[in-house]
């Protein structure tokens, strides 16, 4: 096998429904720029964290060309992601969540773009949700104000507030290509090089907050995070537990780990 031009790092735990999915989106929609002969091209490398839902029988017997980590124990996203990208050949990473569906030439649009624009540093799809209406993934960081009237408004992006919405970019065109603060980390696109150079995934976060702190220290080298909406991908939006209370004290730990680091008003 040649050197690959991009691996896909997916990280799952029982999302076997998903990745159903998510592997023949890979595998069937591979257009040019990237070849036909998809195993010279793209490798998947699946990271798979305790699943019990039989996900690694599936893939090993359906496309044993995924290369598959097992985890001996749970561990949190960053973590997953970075043992993936140290198994990687390609000259790209693609961060791709199991909930993700790849449409049409996606990956070939993001690398066709970072072929042509050296000094971007991340690059980032447009999110579809199941339904084919625009997710709004991309957001400017948070910050304290931010924080209250995400918390007042019980997190819902649907929320008519001036705060909320200036967060979750509902100011912007969503059909230009344009540098933005950060996206969510369902899909991200970068070179291995300035993955390596980032130093991966902190994982001071176990969950949460990785991908806009990923992103705003890639800002930091003057590395731009760049929207490109003629790359799509369907999003389901999963959600990382049921429970309420543990999932909301791992986030509000992540975000004084964001803020401890990155100060109470990040900018880039």
């Amino acid at each position: 096998m040649e050197t690959p031009k991009i691996s896909i790092i997916t990280v799952g735990m029982n999302h076997l429904n998903y990745l159903k999915d998510l592997l023949p989106s890979v595998y069937q929609n591979i257009t040019p720029p990237i070849s036909q002969n998809v195993a010279d091209e793209v490798e998947m490398i699946y990271v798979d964290n305790c699943s019990t839902d039989g996900s690694v029988e599936y893939i090993k017997e359906n496309y044993p060309q995924v290369t598959i980590i097992r985890n001996q124990k749970a561990l949190g996203f960053g973590e997953n992601n970075n043992k993936g990208v140290l198994a990687a050949h390609g000259d790209y990473i693609a961060i791709i969540n199991p909930d993700i569906t790849i449409k049409g030439d996606a990956l070939g649009q993001m690398l066709e773009y970072a072929e042509k624009h050296k000094e971007v540093g991340i690059i980032v799809p447009q999110l579809l949700n199941p339904d084919g209406s625009l997710q709004r993934s991309v957001r400017r960081y948070i910050d304290v104000k931010s924080l209250v009237s995400r918390g007042l408004t019980k997190g819902k992006d649907s929320a008519d507030n001036e705060k909320i919405n200036r967060y979750l970019c509902k100011d912007i065109d969503c059909s230009k290509t344009q540098n933005v603060d950060w996206a969510i980390g369902a899909a991200l696109f970068m070179k291995r090089e300035l993955y390596a150079e980032l130093g991966g995934f902190d994982t001071d976060y176990f969950l949460y907050m990785e991908d806009e702190d990923i992103c705003l220290r890639s800002w930091k080298l003057n590395r731009p995070v760049v929207y490109l909406p003629s790359a799509q991908m369907t999003h389901n939006h999963l959600r990382a537990s049921s429970k309420i209370g543990k999932k909301m004290f791992i986030h509000m730990k992540s975000m004084m780990t964001f803020f401890r680091k990155h100060g109470f008003s990040p900018k880039r």
